[in-house]
């Protein structure tokens, strides 16, 4: 009686493994580069959709809306440091400042992005008039990560009508 073995040499899973490697190799920095490349749009539409909705519920609410760096997520941080997170609030203390304070409500809160990414601008802080358009903050945000190449680097554009558009440009 002849039974015969199913199964796989040695040889053949070597060459199987040897296979795999290569193909790992090839394919996980083209997958870190997609990832990268997925944080920074999800990074720059948080905060494209922060804008969004402070200039919407300043039209609602006919009064100022602020969004400002927040590294407490409780009060205006000052800097220009928008990677440590923001926070947006009404202004219903009546003060006309762009900052939130005692007797402002608190919005909407954003921690921290991830990933080591940065978001450049020059405004501590934007702020919304009552008709919807921008009264400080107009000016580009640069929403970038480490070992950034290529055009992967997205750039917030923000208008003085309030306006907030994102395009993809060179990383420095």
């Amino acid at each position: 009686m002849n039974i015969k073995h199913a199964g796989f040499t040695l040889i053949e899973l070597m060459v199987v493994l040897a296979i795999a490697a290569i193909l790992a190799t090839v394919a996980v920095p083209s997958f870190r580069s997609v990832i990268q490349n997925n944080r920074l749009a999800t990074q720059a539409n948080e905060l494209t959709g922060t804008l969004n909705f402070a200039r919407s519920e300043a039209i609602k609410q006919r009064r100022r809306v602020t969004v400002c760096v927040s590294t407490d997520q409780a009060t205006c941080t000052g800097g220009t440091a928008w990677a440590g997170g923001w926070i947006s609030c009404a202004d219903t203390n009546g003060d006309l400042a762009a900052n939130c304070t005692a007797g402002d409500t608190l919005l909407r809160v954003r921690s921290a992005l991830t990933g080591g990414s940065t978001i450049a601008g020059a405004a501590t802080a934007l702020q919304y008039q009552p008709d919807g358009l921008l009264g400080v903050g107009m000016g580009n945000y640069n929403v970038s990560t480490p070992g950034c190449t290529g055009n992967e680097q997205r750039t917030i554009n923000i208008t003085a009508t309030g306006r907030v558009g994102v395009t993809r440009t060179l990383c420095p």
